[in-house]
């Protein structure tokens, strides 16, 4: 009877193995995952910072996130889109995260997250990070992006390669950084493009930091380049980035100023009166 019952547990732990790592290959085949900057359920962009936090824990466990406004031009079939799926109840805040394939099918749905916190922000925070445990487990590993780049052709031809491997999308699959109507073109007109840093910062979406045992995060918006702290399981607003006169600046939200540089590590070094901070960069 012992045998029979430790066989069945080493053919289920063996399959759920099994079907873990096949979940691994499916999702690490895909070049991005797209984070809209809000939900349905939510009444504002990024509302309790729920948007910020699920693009911060992707690309913290192996994804290339981004929201729609900073996704170069790619083909959209080789990416996943990231939604969550709200549970009401009386008691609970509980969700769950879903990717879904170029045509709107399921692909992967995590376990429920919930939390019986009061506090909304929180509520959504806890039970957000307790669903993505269901994708932080499977180690995802997503490739560099398949950028598309015009090539010089006549009038009547306007095709796109992909830039890394010659690969490209399918043929009624127009990449998404590019615009197709009218009103396509009045959306990309109000978005707000971050300011002209001039290398002082580096090029990437969105990093990690710490200092003192206490985790920040640096991402670029359609406002400028933000900074964030870290706190249990919300984000705190802590300040933003600009650039005078070629130098680059910090100010907190108590409009205090530093100056601010980043070394040959990408650590960020936070100069006021030369008293130094150092913030050294994880991610």
């Amino acid at each position: 009877m012992k045998y029979l019952i430790f066989s069945a547990l080493f053919f289920f732990g063996f399959g759920t193995l099994f079907q873990a790592e096949a979940q691994e290959e499916r999702l690490s085949g895909f070049d991005y995952v797209v984070i809209p900057e809000r939900f349905d359920f939510q009444y504002e962009r990024d509302q309790y910072q729920l948007n910020s936090l699920l693009k911060f824990l992707f690309n913290k466990h192996g994804f290339n996130a981004y929201f729609p406004s900073e996704l170069p031009d790619v083909s959209r079939c080789d990416g996943l889109y990231a939604d969550i799926d709200q549970i009401n109840g009386f008691v609970w805040t509980e969700v769950s995260i879903r990717l879904l394939d170029c045509d709107g099918i399921l692909f992967y749905q995590t376990k429920n997250g919930r939390s019986k916190l009061k506090d909304f922000p929180k509520a959504y925070s806890e039970s957000l990070r307790m669903a993505f445990e269901s994708i932080e487990i499977l180690g995802v590993r997503q490739g560099a992006l398949e950028i598309l780049q015009k090539t010089e052709a006549s009038p009547d031809d306007s095709t796109n390669k992909a830039v890394s491997s010659g690969k490209t999308g399918p043929k009624n699959d127009r990449p998404l950084g590019q615009k197709g109507s009218q009103a396509d073109e009045k959306e990309v007109s109000k978005s707000i493009e971050p300011a002209d840093t001039q290398g002082l910062i580096p090029e990437v979406s969105l990093m990690s930091f710490t200092s003192d045992e206490a985790t920040f995060l640096l991402r670029r918006t359609t406002m400028g380049y933000q900074w964030y702290r870290e706190e249990g399981q919300d984000l705190i607003y802590e300040g933003k980035f600009f650039v005078v006169e070629k130098m680059l600046f910090f100010e907190d939200k108590d409009q205090i100023r530093y100056q601010a540089e980043f070394n040959d590590q990408n650590s960020l070094i936070l100069d006021r009166e030369g008293q130094k901070i150092i913030f050294k960069r994880t991610l």
